[in-house]
């Protein structure tokens, strides 16, 4: 429900604007702003979140969903899927890439993420009290990981639980698939074209895809002793962590998501009609 006070601020799901009045709006809990390359439509449970990753050095699981969007349809994706993504009240947030060369900035949207242009963050709760771990990679083969290796963390508290998260913040699976079943039939019928499924990606629909961005650990081209965690390299694949908890054997592709969906809704119709039926003839035999 709304505060009063929220029905007076203006909150506008609308890319162009946000860019130029560079303004930070609020309503129900959910913020909209432009900063730092993206446009943002996310809750303070996901501030909270990204600083839980930054301080975790990034090694706790970070998947999204990654929208591929052609560049000049980005604006009207993002006013259509942020709005979406607030009418469903989901809890943590999405952000769209600035465009090239925005105002004085000399920024350009790096050939390798082509195919992420907007992107709906999953929030998985992590202990980070227990043994964190990573894959190694060589520098010189991306393609082939090595081994697990345990990262030590310098906090020794949890740290999400310090940045008040809970298991409890977490929402069912199906909400995600719900949300992405909904945008992409809004994209369809905008017309809005795919950029093609991003390098390394998961596809589960014509513009979404999954993928796991937890840092992976890479040795030095010249010394393999010494290890640095960096963001996984396309090459490293959806799920370059090697996370034992694999997001894409949980979260159907959106072709099979919609074949169950219809399925559990014509089971439900012909329980209905039995349960009617059942009591029409138990109504009958009591006359």
């Amino acid at each position: 429900m709304e505060n009063k006070s929220d029905a007076h601020e203006e909150f506008y799901f609308d890319y162009i604007r946000l860019l130029v009045e560079n303004r930070m709006l609020h309503r129900s809990g959910y913020y909209l702003g432009a900063s730092n390359s993206f446009v943002r439509l996310f809750t303070i449970t996901a501030r909270r979140y990204w600083l839980a990753q930054a301080t975790s050095e990034h090694i706790t699981a970070d998947w999204k969903v990654h929208f591929s969007i052609r560049p000049r349809d980005i604006s009207l994706a993002f006013n259509l899927l942020s709005e979406l993504y607030y009418q469903m009240k989901l809890p943590i947030g999405l952000k769209a890439r600035y465009p090239d060369h925005w105002k004085d900035y000399e920024n350009e949207w790096p050939k390798h993420m082509r195919g992420r242009e907007i992107t709906v963050y999953i929030f998985l709760y992590e202990n980070t009290v227990k043994t964190n771990q990573t894959m190694v990679y060589s520098s010189k083969d991306l393609n082939q990981s090595k081994y697990m290796i345990d990262w030590i963390l310098s906090s020794t508290k949890d740290i999400y639980e310090n940045h008040d998260l809970k298991k409890t913040d977490e929402i069912p699976l199906d909400r995600y698939l719900d949300y992405v079943d909904q945008a992409e039939k809004l994209l369809e019928q905008y017309r809005i074209e795919s950029n093609g499924c991003a390098d390394g990606d998961y596809p589960i629909g014509k513009y979404t895809s999954l993928r796991n961005e937890k840092f992976v650990a890479i040795e030095d081209y010249d010394d393999n002793t010494k290890i640095r965690l960096i963001y996984p390299p396309n090459e490293c694949g959806y799920n370059g962590s090697k996370d034992k908890r694999d997001l894409t054997k949980e979260i159907v592709d959106l072709k099979t998501y919609r074949i169950k969906k219809r399925q559990n809704k014509i089971i439900k119709i012909i329980f209905f009609i039995t349960i009617i039926f059942l009591l029409i003839v138990f109504l009958i035999n009591l006359l």
